[in-house]
C-alpha cells in the first residue's frame, strides 16, 4: 500500500510532455497541474518540518547532562600486612642499587635520590655520614663501587610494625682504577607505612638500613 502511494506521488511530479500537441489549452493545463502538484508538496512539507523543529527544541531545552567525577582518593595508609612482599622488596632494592652501585660523577645524585625513601632519625644520619664523609671520600679518592644482589639470596622477614629484606650479593670496589678483592655483603632494610601519596603510592619509607660483609 505505502508502495503504490509513493509511486503514484512520484509520477505525479514529473513534469508531462505536453509540448508536442498543438493544443494551446493543453499546454497550459498541463504546467498548471504541475504547478498545483509543487505547491501541495511545498504546504505538506512545511508542517512537517515545524513540526520537527519544535520537537528538536523541546528536546534540547528539555536535556539533561550528567557528568560523573570520582572522588579524589582521601590520604590514607597501608598496613604492611596489606602490601605484598614484591613491593617492599622493589623498593628496598631501588634504595641499595642508589647507594651500592655507583661512580664519582653520579654518586651525589645517587645518593640525593635515596635520601627521598629514609625516615628519621635514619634520614639525618644518612646526610651527616654518607653526604658528608662517605661522599667526600668518594670524590676525592676517584672509588667506584658495583654491587650484585644474589636474588636466590634474597630474605623477607615481617615484624609486627614493619618488614626487613635482607640481600646477600658481591660487591667489588674500584679505587684509583685499581679493582679491590671482591667481597660478599649483606644489606639489612627494615621498612613501614606512612600516608600515601601520588609519588609513593604504598607509603612504604626505610627506617633503618645495616651493612656487614660476610666470609664466603
Amino acid at each position: 500500500m505505502g508502495k503504490s502511494v509513493v509511486k503514484k506521488t512520484v509520477d505525479n511530479a514529473r513534469v508531462q510532455e505536453v509540448r508536442g500537441t498543438s493544443d494551446t489549452v493543453k499546454i497550459w493545463e498541463g504546467y498548471r497541474d504541475q504547478a498545483l502538484m509543487w505547491r501541495a508538496l511545498v504546504l505538506l512539507q512545511f508542517p512537517v518540518t515545524l513540526s520537527a523543529l519544535i520537537v528538536a527544541i523541546l528536546i534540547w531545552q528539555g536535556r539533561v547532562t550528567e557528568v560523573t567525577v570520582p572522588e579524589k582518593p582521601a590520604p590514607g595508609i597501608y598496613h604492611p600486612r596489606e602490601i605484598p612482599d614484591k613491593m617492599f622488596v622493589e623498593h628496598a632494592t631501588g634504595f641499595v642499587n642508589l647507594v651500592a652501585s655507583y661512580t664519582p660523577a653520579i654518586a651525589r645524585r645517587q645518593f640525593t635520590a635515596a635520601r627521598e625513601k629514609l625516615l628519621e632519625p635514619l634520614l639525618s644520619k644518612f646526610t651527616q655520614e654518607i653526604m658528608g664523609d662517605e661522599l667526600k671520600t668518594i670524590e676525592s679518592t676517584n672509588r667506584s663501587q658495583i654491587y650484585f644482589i644474589d636474588p636466590t639470596r634474597t630474605q623477607v622477614v615481617r615484624t609486627e610494625n614493619g618488614v626487613e629484606v635482607s640481600f646477600i650479593g658481591d660487591r667489588l670496589k674500584t679505587i684509583a682504577d685499581r679493582n679491590l678483592p671482591t667481597a660478599v655483603s649483606q644489606y639489612i632494610v627494615t621498612m613501614k607505612t606512612i600516608p600515601r601519596n601520588d609519588i609513593n603510592p604504598y607509603g612504604i619509607i626505610i627506617t633503618n638500613v645495616s651493612f656487614q660483609d660476610l666470609k664466603r
